[in-house]
Parts: structure tokens; C-alpha cells; sequence
């Protein structure tokens, strides 16, 4: 069961997003050469393209109209019903449909449609409940609107990184924001789809423990993995296997695989202890990264 937000929560959310929107448009109208590479095979203004949109599509889903993506991107249009994809593995499709979709690649132009797409989205946010759920990603699951609000969060930290990373640029992840995508989209995902939809199939065959995650500044977790599926639970009385101490923005970069675990264990960012430390080796591989 996904955890209620406050609304101070609420609204520190509201306000993460709205400083992590101001800074991230401001470093693309700074950069002059979009064309280096980036992410994979996509340049700078790919991620900057791929960004953008990621502020129709989710914005979209909070108010159950899809019209804005589907202009761009005609064949989605009644895949999923009221969300994109039928399969969350069908994702880099989709991704990669919207980005050949539309030729945009001007970074002040793609900057001022951010803006202009997070302006009217959190002035929407501010008539309705933290807690009101919403059509998501995949067919046929719901997740509250503080949840789309943080997912927002998640993109628009981790493609700033990407997009100051390429040009060359220092980019600051705040571990209050960083926390807070954890514990308000990260979370409120895993507990809502399948339990086996995110778990490495191969590495977690057999595997039963549980795992104790301590964000600095974050609050606790307990993840149970059982023979192939994950259940993500508030703290309880069940015996613990392996706690692990991380920072919050390692966490962040690791699960979205911009930083290796071994770094982060390296500059003491992720820390493990317990029955079975070594199991804390293992728990980025047990999970899948759409």
C-alpha cells in the first residue's frame, strides 16, 4: 500500500520541481554545441527532446487527457487506454518513437516548452490532493499525484545531470530531492505493479532476504525479495539480512546507473552491514532498470 503524503510534503515536492525546472532551462539556453554526445546513442538535445516531452506525457496523465502526446506521436493513440505503454518494457520503444517524432532540437526552444509545460502543471497541482490517483506509465496501473509529481522530479534531475554532464558542466543533485524521488515515485512504483515486474528474474531465483535501506535524511525501508519477486514495506519487527546506509543522491545515480556502485562504496556514499553484508553487493543487480 502506497503511503499517504502530507501537505507539506506536498508542497516541498511542488517546489523541488519548480527550482529543479528554473535550473535546468537555464543550463540549456547556456550551452552552445548541442550535437555531443550524451546518453547512449543520443546527443545533448536528444535528452533535451526526450525531456520535454516527458513534461507532456506526465503532466498528460495527471489530467487524463493525452491529446498533447498523441498530436506529436499519432500511433499511441489507443494502446493503452488512459496510459502510454501495455508493457513497461515496452518503454525504450516508446522513447525512441517520441524522439524521432518530432525534429525539435533548438535548446532555448525546448527550454521555453519546459517552462511553459511546468508552469501550467503546478498551477494545476495546487487545486488537488497529493493523494488523488492517477493513470500511469503502464496500462493499468495507478499511482497517486504526488507520485507523477516526483516521477517529473526524477526526469528532470536525472537528464540535468546527463545534459550538464555531456557539456561538460558541474550539475548539483540536492539529497533532499534525491530522497524525495526516492520515497514518493521510486517506492510508490515498486509497491503498485506486479511484484515481479522490476526484479532481475535470473539474479534473485531463489533468494529470500530482506533488506534494510537507510537513506541519510530519508527515513528506513525494508526491501523483501522472495524467490523472484520484491515487496517494499514500511519498517517492521521482520528480521533484517542486510541493512544498507546510503546517500541519497548515490542512490539515485546508481539505480539510474549514472554512478557504479563501487564508486559509491569506494567514497563511503553506500555502506552495508548486518547477518549477510554481502548480500548489500548484490541488491542494485537484483533490480531492473526500465
Amino acid at each position: 500500500m502506497v503511503a499517504s503524503v502530507s501537505a507539506a510534503e506536498w508542497q516541498q515536492s511542488q517546489d523541488a520541481l519548480r527550482d529543479e525546472v528554473r535550473r535546468v532551462t537555464t543550463l540549456m539556453r547556456s550551452i552552445s554545441d548541442p550535437g555531443v554526445p550524451a546518453v547512449g546513442q543520443w546527443t545533448l538535445a536528444e535528452v533535451a527532446m526526450h525531456l520535454s516531452q516527458m513534461w507532456i506525457t506526465m503532466p498528460g496523465m495527471a489530467r487524463r487527457d493525452l491529446s498533447r502526446y498523441q498530436e506529436v506521436v499519432p500511433s499511441i493513440a489507443g494502446v493503452a487506454g488512459d496510459s502510454l505503454i501495455r508493457d513497461m518494457w515496452d518503454n525504450a520503444d516508446m522513447n525512441a518513437l517520441g524522439l524521432t517524432s518530432d525534429t525539435e532540437r533548438d535548446l532555448a526552444v525546448l527550454a521555453d516548452r519546459i517552462e511553459e509545460r511546468a508552469q501550467e502543471y503546478l498551477g494545476e497541482c495546487a487545486e488537488h490532493s497529493p493523494d488523488e490517483p492517477r493513470p500511469w506509465l503502464v496500462e493499468g496501473t495507478m499511482l497517486p499525484l504526488s507520485a507523477l509529481t516526483c516521477g517529473l522530479l526524477s526526469e528532470t534531475l536525472m537528464h540535468g545531470y546527463d545534459i550538464a554532464h555531456a557539456a561538460g558542466r558541474k550539475w548539483r543533485i540536492e539529497p533532499t530531492h534525491a530522497a524525495m524521488m526516492v520515497r514518493q515515485f521510486f517506492v510508490p512504483v515498486l509497491q503498485t505493479v506486479h511484484p515481479q515486474t522490476f526484479v532481475n528474474a535470473e539474479k534473485a531465483a531463489g533468494l529470500r532476504a530482506t533488506y534494510e535501506l537507510r537513506l541519510r535524511g530519508g527515513g528506513r525501508l525494508f526491501f523483501v525479495f522472495d524467490n523472484g519477486s520484491l515487496r517494499v514495506e514500511e519498517p517492521s519487527a521482520r528480521r533484517v539480512d542486510c541493512h544498507i546506509l546510503a546517500d541519497p543522491v548515490a542512490f539515485f545515480m546508481v539505480f539510474w546507473d549514472r554512478q557504479s556502485q563501487w564508486n559509491a562504496i569506494a567514497k563511503g556514499q553506500l555502506i552495508a552491514w548486518g547477518r549477510k553484508p554481502w548480500l548489500g553487493l548484490k541488491f542494485r543487480s537484483l533490480i531492473r532498470n526500465p
